[in-house]
C-alpha cells in the first residue's frame, strides 16, 4: 500500500497541436547539437562499444546516477537562457539568422505548453513541455553544458562519464587513502547536484551495476556486459492471435535475438537470453515451429 502523494508529471502529447510541427522543426535543429556533447551516447550498443575500449586500472570502479523527475524540475527560464548562450557561442555551423529564429521557436513550445482537463485549461508555468518532440535534446544539452564546466575538475578521478538524459554512468578512479576518498566522493555528488534545481542520486561505486538494459561488470581489468531485465518486466510480448503483420513478429523475434547478442559479451549469457525469450513466446501462446530459425 502506497503512503501519502502520488508523484505526477504533466505529460501532454502535442501531435496535431499547433505548436506540433514548430517543436518537430525545433527538435531537428538540437539533436546535432545534442550529439555533440561529451557526455552523449545514441544507445545501449553504442555505449557498449565504448566500454569495450577502456582498459580499467586496479581502482576503477563502476557508478551510476539517476535525476529526481529531471523534465519536471528543469525551470524553463533559466533553461532557454543557458542553452541560447551554449548554441550562441559555441555552434559556429548555424546562421546567426537561424539561431534567432531557434530561440524564438524553443521559447514559443517551451512557454505555451497548452492542454485541457475536463472543463479546465491549463498552462505549464515550468518545467519542461513533456510530450514535445525537443523534449529529450532540449534537457539533454541543458544538463551538458554544467557536465562541460565541471568535469574537467575531476579528471584525475572519473576515467569514464556518459548519461542518457537522465540516466549517468561513470568509470571511479578510488584514490588509495579510503577518507580522502570518502571525501571525493561526496564533493562530486555535490558539485553534480549544483546545477539550478537538478537533484540525482548517485549510487556508490561497485564492480557491478545495472544500467539501462545491461548488467556492467569490471572482470580482469576489462568490460564485461549482459542482458538486465527488471523483476516487474511482464514479457508481455504480442501474442499470434493479434492483428499486426506477419513482419512486424518477424522483426520482434530478430530483433530482440540481434540486441541480445549485441549486448552480451559472452555467447553463453546470450544463449541463456535467447532461451528464456523462446520460453516467454512460447507462454504467450506462439508455436515452437513458427519460432525456429
Amino acid at each position: 500500500m502506497k503512503k501519502g502523494r502520488w508523484p505526477t508529471r504533466p505529460v501532454c502529447s502535442d501531435v496535431s497541436s499547433l505548436s506540433h510541427g514548430l517543436g518537430k522543426w525545433v527538435s531537428e535543429m538540437l539533436i546535432p547539437i545534442q550529439k555533440a556533447q561529451p557526455s552523449y551516447f545514441q544507445d545501449s550498443y553504442a555505449l557498449k562499444l565504448l566500454l569495450d575500449c577502456l582498459d580499467l586500472p586496479y581502482n576503477a570502479q563502476l557508478f551510476t546516477a539517476d535525476a529526481t523527475s529531471m523534465y519536471t524540475f528543469i525551470k524553463t527560464a533559466p533553461a532557454l537562457a543557458s542553452i541560447k548562450k551554449h548554441i550562441d557561442e559555441n555552434v559556429h555551423s548555424m546562421s546567426e539568422d537561424r539561431k534567432e529564429a531557434l530561440h524564438a521557436a524553443m521559447a514559443l513550445v517551451f512557454n505555451n505548453n497548452l492542454f485541457e482537463f475536463g472543463d479546465a485549461f491549463i498552462r505549464q508555468r515550468s518545467g519542461t513541455a513533456m510530450g514535445t518532440p525537443p523534449a529529450p535534446p532540449y534537457a539533454t544539452i541543458f544538463y551538458a553544458i554544467h557536465e562541460n564546466a565541471f568535469l574537467p575538475r575531476w579528471s584525475n578521478h572519473v576515467l569514464f562519464y556518459k548519461r542518457f538524459i537522465d540516466d549517468v554512468i561513470g568509470v571511479w578512479l578510488a584514490h588509495e587513502d579510503s577518507e580522502q576518498n570518502e571525501q571525493l566522493w561526496k564533493e562530486f555528488q555535490a558539485d553534480m547536484n549544483n546545477w539550478h534545481d537538478l537533484e540525482w542520486t548517485v549510487e556508490d561505486p561497485s564492480d557491478t551495476v545495472n544500467f539501462m538494459d545491461m548488467t556492467i561488470s569490471i572482470v580482469n581489468g576489462r568490460i564485461e556486459t549482459k542482458l538486465y531485465e527488471k523483476d516487474m518486466n511482464l514479457y508481455l510480448y504480442l501474442p499470434p492471435h493479434s492483428s499486426h503483420p506477419r513482419g512486424v513478429f518477424t522483426g520482434l523475434i530478430f530483433g530482440q535475438v540481434l540486441r541480445t547478442r549485441r549486448l552480451c559479451t559472452h555467447v553463453e549469457d546470450a544463449e541463456t537470453s535467447i532461451n528464456e525469450f523462446f520460453d516467454r513466446m512460447l507462454a504467450r501462446g506462439h508455436k515452437q515451429e513458427s519460432l525456429a530459425p
